[in-house]
């Protein structure tokens, strides 16, 4: 577990979402890449992997504006999302612009200690979908407990 003033400035934070992959199940998930370096020692990397649908990535944004709005008062624009549809969103263009929204979301989250160190942020990595892309008709798994906190460093498959 890190200590306060580790999650805070002394580290950097960077968030990648690629590969959409249409689920068995008829929906679309996205790889979630968080990368947490030491700003003191460069060397010492975290990486959580994480597969998420697009009704997780908008709980997730609807959770950080309302801490922001609380926070911040609406001093700094924040993110919008992707709306919601149901036809077409299989679209490359509707996957495209959600997979942006989601990873515009995470980055923005990372310059904001209030975000970056909420509980919802450390839930959203905690429990996880693990996909394996080469094995497509095999149901996604739960991950168990996984916490953005614990030092992961190859991505998380069964």
């Amino acid at each position: 577990m890190l200590s306060p003033r580790q999650r805070g400035g002394d580290l950097a934070r960077f968030y990648t979402v690629t590969e959409p992959r249409r689920h068995p199940r008829g929906h679309t998930v996205y790889k979630v890449t968080a990368r947490i370096v030491s700003r003191k020692n460069p060397e010492d990397v975290q990486e959580i992997v994480v597969w998420k649908r697009y009704s997780d990535f908008k709980k997730l944004h609807k959770d950080l504006w309302q801490i922001h709005k609380n926070l911040c008062r609406h001093t700094e624009l924040f993110p919008p999302f992707a709306k919601a549809i149901v036809f077409g969103r299989f679209d490359e263009t509707v996957i495209e612009e959600r997979r942006q929204c989601a990873e515009d979301l995470l980055q923005f989250s990372a310059n904001i200690p209030a975000l970056y160190n909420s509980k919802q942020l450390e839930e959203f990595f905690k429990v996880c979908y693990s996909f394996r892309p080469l094995y497509f008709q095999r149901a996604l798994t739960f991950c168990k407990h996984i916490s953005i906190n614990l030092l992961v460093s190859t991505i998380i498959t069964p």
